[in-house]
């Protein structure tokens, strides 16, 4: 079993726990299982959006979850055409959902899509973006990353795919940048860590990989990276966390679901892979996930029981959320805050790290008390304050607006 340090980057010699998966809220009663459901999270909440119903159907409905209730909230559905078999990624403040496969029951309906929307959730809308000249395509690697997304590879009705397009948030543009080296494949496994794109993996043909390669947007080049040390695999789902990649079930070479619900951590420093806890009752075909203050959530997909509508936790980081701390006396002052903060309560010097959601370190310095931080130079977004004293560390959401 992995053991895993409590705010290992600090280092800070506090004693590891062993991590569990633990079975959660399952989704509203109205809502269908499903598989390949597009999911993201934003500020401390999690989203899940379309996927295909166990018939094969598209579905428009949304849905919204909130873990310090752990409960769910059904939305207005989705605006854009119903959608199996695509994808959704997150910056701190917006979601993106894009490509698939569309088939609306009694619309005569059956398309490859190649559209880009984006939700806000301070308005609860979505809004429709610029198109992918490439060709429409189900299965892509879809990868948030430095105001960029990035997407590639997948299949269409003619084959698979390993075209690479950048498409640029602020001017709302697509370029295609250099093909991906290896195989052509759809459903393969991907996440950005830092600077990178990280793909790998999948499906095509009769064979199922289990490669992986770096992609490096300022210099628009593929570099090979260590393979996965088992079978490949296919069909899973993946995420990126504190500075690592992980992939999360799935299927192996036999194209059946694994054994065991596999889930793998890359570091890529290292450029090696750790295998971690098993996710309970087998693998599964194309399942969905979001983290949420150091917490990975897995979802739906189907399983060797059927297509399911579940939702598990299991805990990244070495604390149960981001309120857990060893002295709760320090407290961030205004928080929303536009821009300038204080730490309130705060008798002696500390050492302070701001972390966004991915885990990237965004400020870092030691502060004294009634000292005033300055952030206006990060995003909007939700961020975790990791404070430091003599008397140990404290963990707080701080919120910029």
């Amino acid at each position: 079993m992995k053991f895993l340090s409590i705010l290992s980057f600090l280092l800070i010699g506090i004693t590891s726990q062993a991590q569990t998966w633990e079975t959660m809220q399952t989704m509203p009663a109205g809502a269908q299982q499903r598989h390949h459901p597009a999911t993201f999270s934003i500020g401390g909440v999690g989203y899940l959006v379309t996927g295909s119903a166990a018939n094969y159907n598209s579905l428009q409905d949304f849905y919204s979850y909130d873990p310090g209730t752990d409960s769910w909230t059904t939305k207005t559905d989705f605006p854009g055409p119903s959608r199996g078999f695509g994808y959704a990624v997150a910056s701190d403040t917006k979601g993106y959902l894009g490509f698939g496969w569309s088939n609306e029951p009694g619309n005569g309906v059956d398309e490859y899509l190649n559209d880009l929307w984006e939700y806000d959730p301070l308005t609860d809308s979505w809004t429709e973006l610029a198109s992918c000249p490439g060709v429409a395509r189900i299965h892509p690697a879809m990868i948030y990353l430095n105001d960029k997304i990035y997407m590639g590879l997948g299949g269409d009705g003619t084959g698979d795919l390993g075209d690479w397009w950048e498409y640029d948030i602020n001017t709302d543009t697509w370029t295609e940048k250099a093909t991906f080296p290896g195989s052509d494949r759809h459903h393969p496994y991907f996440f950005g860590i830092g600077d990178y794109c990280y793909v790998g993996m999948g499906h095509s043909g009769p064979n199922i990989f289990k490669d992986l390669y770096r992609y490096d947007p300022n210099t628009d080049s593929w570099t090979q990276m260590a393979d996965l040390p088992d079978q490949g695999r296919v069909a899973g789902t993946q995420f990126s966390y504190d500075g690592k990649g992980y992939v999360l079930s799935g299927q192996g070479e036999t194209h059946s679901n694994l054994p065991t619900g596999e889930f793998w951590e890359y570091d890529p420093i290292a450029d090696d892979w750790t295998a971690l806890t098993a996710h309970p009752d087998g693998g599964r075909w194309a399942p969905g996930s979001f983290v949420i203050d150091g917490n990975v959530y897995f979802m739906c997909g189907e399983a060797n029981v059927g297509v399911l509508k579940d939702l598990l936790r299991f805990q990244l980081a070495g604390f149960a959320s981001t309120e857990t701390s060893v002295a709760k006396a320090v407290s961030i002052y205004p928080n929303p805050s536009a821009g300038t903060i204080q730490f309130n309560h705060l008798d002696k010097k500390a050492e302070v790290e701001i972390h966004d959601m991915n885990g990237k370190v965004c400020w870092k310095g030691n502060v004294q008390a009634q000292q005033s931080i300055d952030l206006s130079q990060l995003n909007k977004g939700l961020y975790v304050c990791h404070i430091q004293t003599t008397d140990g560390i404290e963990v707080k959401r701080l919120v910029l607006d």
